[in-house]
């Protein structure tokens, strides 16, 4: 339950002022005098709280206890806790020595998760923790990155259909652990930016409302590029695309990401026209088929993403 206090400034020598908190909070929380409380700057206000800095290094802190039959679930839940923003990740195997097959599935995760190495390793745990500083990497280069990585998917498509060398859909398929790596990164500074404003400032988001489209966005590059793997795998089966396909997939992705990027009317124009051309045309009977209008959709998707950005962006 939500409780506000009013509370008048008392003047505390000659520059400062102080303000006293209520009976009930402090006795609610164990709290006397000499006690020590945190305060953090949001942008709403001052939050109070007792312990917090102490609170905050426990939850940077996860342990994941696997016993034998879990195995398979290591990979997903070091990912999920990456994204949470967690520092450590500790792994133990409850099952005795950890089998080579497990210490192996964990090092693999490492390939897609920026900054998380293998810190400390025992008979039955690993430890990993976070030894770069990902606040230096801002939500726009992150982004950025994610947009050359989905065009030069869109690109690779096009390489085969003229040369028929199918090590440029070996590259659509391998570049997806890249793509993947920024997604999980981009996941991470949302969440440690939800929970701290001054982590927002760090990786350029003027207002954590913005966060949402932003993530949004994200999201649909990762799926846009889970759907061009898609697309390079059933040519690699031997399905084929038509040239009129490869041309409608380019326009999709290309004025996808210039409507979320300006609002650029003509790309808004251009890909609702896309659209409604394919799905009034296109009698879709192979899976290139559906998973070009699969790319369409995700297009539109980064739309409605522009709209939820300039809409935040008035009441920031």
């Amino acid at each position: 339950m939500l409780v506000a206090y009013a509370r008048k400034l008392i003047r505390l020598g000659k520059s400062s002022l102080a303000v006293t908190l209520p009976s009930k909070w402090l006795k609610r929380h164990s709290l006397r005098e000499g006690d020590v409380v945190y305060l953090e700057e949001r942008e709403e206000g001052l939050l109070v709280a007792p312990g917090l800095r102490e609170q905050r290094e426990r939850l940077e802190q996860a342990r994941v206890e696997l016993a034998p039959g879990e195995e398979e679930s290591a990979e997903r839940m070091i990912i999920s806790f990456y994204q949470a923003g967690y520092s450590e990740i500790r792994i133990v195997y409850s099952g005795g020595r950890m089998p080579a097959g497990l210490l192996s599935q964990v090092r693999g995760s490492l390939a897609r998760l920026v900054g998380l190495e293998v810190f400390e390793e025992g008979e039955n745990y690993v430890q990993l923790q976070m030894v770069a500083d990902t606040s230096t990497m801002s939500l726009e280069r992150i982004l950025s990155r994610m947009e050359i990585l989905v065009k030069n998917d869109v690109r690779d498509l096009e390489d085969y259909y003229e040369e028929k060398d199918s090590s440029y859909l070996r590259s659509v398929v391998e570049r997806d652990v890249e793509l993947d790596k920024f997604y999980f990164l981009l996941s991470r500074q949302v969440a440690l930016s939800l929970k701290s404003s001054s982590y927002a400032e760090k990786i350029g988001v003027k207002s954590r409302p913005l966060l949402l489209p932003y993530f949004n966005y994200g999201k649909t590059l990762e799926r846009v590029g889970d759907v061009l793997v898609s697309i390079a795998r059933a040519l690699l089966a031997g399905e084929s695309i038509a040239k009129s396909h490869l041309y409608t997939a380019r326009r999709a992705v290309e004025n996808g990401i210039n409507v979320f990027r300006t609002g650029d009317k003509a790309s808004k124009s251009s890909l609702v026209n896309l659209y409604s051309r394919y799905f009034s045309t296109t009698h879709r009977q192979s899976l290139v088929d559906y998973l070009v209008g699969n790319l369409l959709s995700l297009s539109l998707d980064m739309l409605e993403s522009r709209i939820d950005l300039e809409a935040l962006e008035k009441i920031a």
